[in-house]
């Protein structure tokens, strides 16, 4: 997706609702700040002090801020009223009378009651349809058609597939410097099977390791975080499911896949906001129908030329 920066009136408006909702719930939390702290630095190019901005309604919301920032503003809300640790009714409601002055659809805020309701089948059936999961995996079907419907179900239920598995591994044969080769040693080096073979992931996921490879992110908790936001970075829709889906698996505990054990309070706010951020500056929509198979015979060096993918900083 491509960001938009407002003009510094604009996000003075947006600064004060989120500073609304992160003490809805009668104070705010450090990360909360550490969040908004994070926005103003990689995103707003602001400096303001968020504990004295000003209280704003709904109206008042709506009369200050124009398009294109409105759903960027609610979505932003919703982030900050979860980044806490937990989902809060009175920051969630909050969040609900700003997207209904601004015209916003809240899908992903009804999404978000789930949550505070404790609903939570319903919660995890929306961030996978709506996240890269549900997206992938239309664009898979297009692609392979039911077929390979039959072969995700039988990755899913550990069934061995020796020619899937065998079409992997020939990936180790490529030169050094490949995206394929690249993928091969990031699956040597973690100890991770490849599709085909019991233990792995289904096959449309292999795209997310060659992430790990392109743009350099490793596989502890803290990592698949930022991963997971550069991914939803790159993603032309629906973006903060994208979002949505680290914050429920690594910072609020509640499991979104079922290989992956969920965690609590992973999410660094810095470190996640400006990964999503570089994310943003790619060229193409890596999350949902990129297609490794393509140009795993390519350098990785072109390809994140060719991509937009920036160096990683080592600062963080």
């Amino acid at each position: 997706m491509q960001l938009v920066i407002p003009p510094p009136e604009v996000a003075r408006v947006g600064l004060r609702a989120l500073r609304m909702v992160a003490a809805a719930d009668g104070e705010i939390h450090d990360l909360e700040r550490r969040m908004v702290a994070a926005v103003q630095t990689h995103i707003l190019h602001t400096d303001l002090d968020f504990d004295s901005l000003e209280p704003i309604t709904p109206e008042e919301l709506a009369s200050g801020l124009p398009e294109p920032f409105r759903e960027k503003v609610v979505h932003s809300c919703l982030i900050a009223a979860l980044i806490d640790g937990e989902a809060s009714t009175e920051e969630i409601a909050l969040v609900r009378s700003y997207a209904k002055a601004l015209g916003v659809a809240s899908d992903v805020v009804e999404t978000a009651q789930k949550l505070v309701d404790e609903h939570l089948l319903r919660f995890r059936i929306d961030i996978l349809r709506r996240s890269f999961f549900g997206q992938r995996g239309a664009d898979f079907y297009q692609h392979r058609g039911f077929r390979g419907l039959v072969t995700v179900a039988g990755n899913i239920m550990q069934i061995e597939n020796a020619a899937m598995a065998a079409k992997y591994r020939a990936l180790s044969k490529l030169p050094a410097g490949t995206l394929g080769r690249g993928w091969w040693e990031f699956i040597e080096k973690n100890q991770f099977s490849v599709p085909g073979e019991k233990g792995a992931g289904p096959e449309p996921i292999v795209f997310h390791d060659c992430i790990h490879v392109l743009a350099e992110y490793d596989t502890t908790s803290s990592e698949e975080t930022q991963i997971a936001a550069f991914q939803a970075g790159t993603m032309q829709k629906d973006a903060v499911y994208g979002l949505l889906f680290p914050l429920a698996q690594f910072h609020l505990g509640v499991s979104i896949t079922p290989v992956t054990n969920a965690e609590k309070g992973v999410i660094d706010p810095e470190r996640w906001v400006k990964a999503f951020v570089r994310g943003t500056k790619t060229k193409i929509d890596l999350a949902t129908k990129w297609q490794p198979w393509e140009v795993f015979e390519r350098k990785v060096t072109e390809l994140r030329v060719e991509y937009g993918v920036e160096p990683r900083s080592r600062t963080l």
